[in-house]
């Protein structure tokens, strides 16, 4: 009779879930992967402390909700964290934990509770806008004698005539710029997200 498989380790899966499902399935961004990263050295930290074994020694069951729980406190409470970004943490945990899901079902049990923890709901301020008199203003205020008065006026108007956010307007390159018969730009987004705007 075959022995049964080894359960995989905590470190074995995550080094798997960044490795293939990160980057080889989801072909994350740079920024994503970054993000995870510290999202998993903050609480493997965390963990180290708490249950008190060495970041390789740590296993799946060790990893439960209330170890969870008490990490997202420890961010808003002693980092002083967001509770938008203690979500932020939180999908990043619970990703991982869907993967392990699939490839360590012994650990069902532990990885459930980590799944039902909620995403905290917080209050979304309201968006105020500009009037059409404060948005000439704005555009008006560079100064069109000077280069940078006429770069800023540029890149007012493109803010405004495109609806880019200041990241997309940074990674704008001349070959982004159709000046043909429908003038038009091409914008690079969040998460590789590409859009063309006319002008």
């Amino acid at each position: 009779m075959r022995n049964p498989k080894k359960s995989a380790t905590f470190p074995g899966l995550l080094q798997k879930f960044f490795m293939d499902r990160l980057i080889q399935q989801s072909n994350a961004s740079p920024r994503t992967l970054a993000s995870y990263r510290d999202t998993f050295r903050i609480f493997i930290q965390y963990a180290q402390q708490k249950i008190n074994k060495a970041p390789e020694k740590i296993e799946m069951a060790d990893l439960d909700a209330t170890i969870v729980l008490a990490f997202l406190n420890h961010l808003e409470v002693d980092r002083h964290n967001s509770i938008r970004s203690r979500n932020a943490r939180l999908a990043a945990i619970r990703s991982f934990f869907h993967y392990a899901a699939l490839q360590e079902p012994l650990a069902l049990h532990t990885i459930h509770g980590v799944l039902a923890i909620p995403m905290k709901r917080f209050e979304r301020p309201m968006l105020g806008f500009l009037s059409k008199e404060e948005m000439n203003a704005l555009l008006n205020a560079p100064d069109p004698m000077t280069w940078c008065g006429q770069r800023d006026r540029v890149m007012f108007a493109t803010l405004y005539n495109t609806e880019a956010r200041v990241s997309e307007l940074i990674r704008i390159e001349v070959q982004d710029i159709i000046l043909d018969n429908s003038p038009s730009i091409h914008l690079h987004g969040k998460g590789r997200k590409e859009r063309t705007v006319p002008l």
